[in-house]
């Protein structure tokens, strides 16, 4: 293992990096960071050589520098900390294991809470595809991420998993039968974490997120997320649901709801509109039931896309938004498609070697490093290359295709 050593900061950090990392300091002040672990009650009891202070700027410098090991970062943290008045001047660069101690020490609720703390205002008003008719666009995102291959992060995330006897795939094919034995089961690549999102449309940015095992449904963690959701919002989401239950509480802040579903998905039909839409009401609820505060009727959209193939059936959208006089079909239709095919800040979550990115043997690790990599997004906001290193994980939102054109299909009765 190798000692600590002292460190020059005039010849061991590049000014990019030196740049770079002023950026963290200055989007994340050390007294925001304080006050985030006294709520988390992380304030150490003795003088560390690494103070829980630091851990927090380590982990972002680590998600920041991606391609570089433990000593790599806290040589390039340490370099940028020393112009800290705070940080103790000719203070040792502790070793990888120290680290490593001290991560475990933090845990993840400081950068989970850093991150609902530091959560950004609406954008302009003049931003593209952020605005509706004067309310904000807003989208539920998901995404599942490899992390290392230990047993901790295997028992705690869990591991895609497939069938594997023959009895099994045949029923699968058929649809007609159950297996006639148990299916073997097999694992299948890195154990995975799911990340559900509130992101904000036109910018990309993660405005809420919630992070747990695989076997968690992705409903199930956007359900943390709904009493976010404002009266001043549209929310869109590509997996849907006709619950009554969940459509009630995703409801329940005000915000107005444009959800696709299973194009195949009945649904009772009960009055034709001006622009092809029609109204319904959730499977499983009555239409009409309760007040002003319980509102089961939804608005059904069915379009296609100039980019669908020849049979492909249309697509369906559900929306809270009854009125086509407020909200056109076929202008909703058109700001789902455009959303659909644009970036996020959880598709900046997946580099091309996921596994390598995300580096912690502990579920606690794992969480830190998604959260700051979610903060990282927030510190360079749409950012070109020169924002950043190479290797930072936080490259500009890629460039939104031309918006598709929407031709709206009426239901038959």
């Amino acid at each position: 293992m190798p000692a600590p050593r002292q460190i020059n900061a005039a010849t061991d950090v590049r000014p990019a990096e030196r740049a770079t990392l002023g950026i963290l300091t200055r989007a994340f002040p050390p007294e925001l960071v304080d006050q985030v672990l006294i709520d988390c009650g992380r304030v150490e009891q003795r003088n560390r050589l690494l103070p829980a202070r630091v851990v927090v700027y380590f982990v972002l410098a680590m998600a920041l520098f991606g391609g570089h090991g433990y000593p790599e970062v806290g040589r390039l943290l340490v370099c940028d900390l020393e112009r800290e008045p705070w940080w103790p001047q000719g203070r040792q660069l502790p070793t990888a294991a120290a680290i490593g101690r001290a991560r475990l020490r933090l845990g993840a609720e400081p950068l989970r809470r850093l991150f609902e703390q530091t959560c950004p205002p609406p954008a302009a008003r003049t931003t593209t595809d952020a605005w509706y008719r004067g309310r904000r666009l807003v989208a539920l995102d998901g995404a599942i991420l490899d992390v290392p291959d230990t047993q901790p992060n295997a028992d705690h995330f869990g591991h895609s998993v497939r069938t594997t006897t023959q009895a099994a795939r045949t029923a699968a094919r058929a649809a007609t039968r159950p297996p006639t034995r148990p299916a073997d089961e097999e694992s299948v690549s890195y154990p995975q974490a799911r990340v559900s999102a509130l992101v904000e449309c036109g910018t990309g940015t993660a405005l809420t997120a919630d992070v747990g095992p695989l076997s968690t449904h992705e409903r199930a963690l956007a359900e943390a997320i709904y009493p976010t959701l404002t009266r001043d919002m549209i929310v869109l989401a590509d997996r849907g649901t006709t619950d009554p239950a969940t459509w009630q509480a995703a409801l329940a802040g005000g915000a107005d709801l444009l959800w696709q579903v299973p194009s195949r998905l009945q649904l009772p039909f009960t009055t034709r509109l001006d622009d092809g839409s029609h109204l319904t009401a959730p499977a499983g609820e009555p239409v009409g039931t309760g007040g002003p505060a319980h509102r089961a009727q939804v608005r059904v959209i069915d379009f296609a896309l100039d980019t669908d193939r020849r049979n492909d059936p249309p697509h369906r959208l559900i929306t809270s938004l009854l009125d086509p006089a407020d909200a056109p079909a076929a202008d909703l239709a058109a700001r789902y498609a455009h959303q659909s095919r644009s970036g996020t800040a959880l598709d900046r979550l997946t580099p091309p070697h996921p596994a390598r990115t995300l580096r912690s043997r502990h579920p606690d690790g794992i969480e830190q490093e998604i959260f700051a990599l979610l903060l990282l997004d927030r510190a360079f906001p749409s950012a070109g290359p020169s924002a950043g290193p190479a290797t930072a994980p936080t490259a500009a939102v890629p460039a939104q295709a031309a918006p598709p054109t929407v031709q709206v299909v009426s239901a038959p009765h």
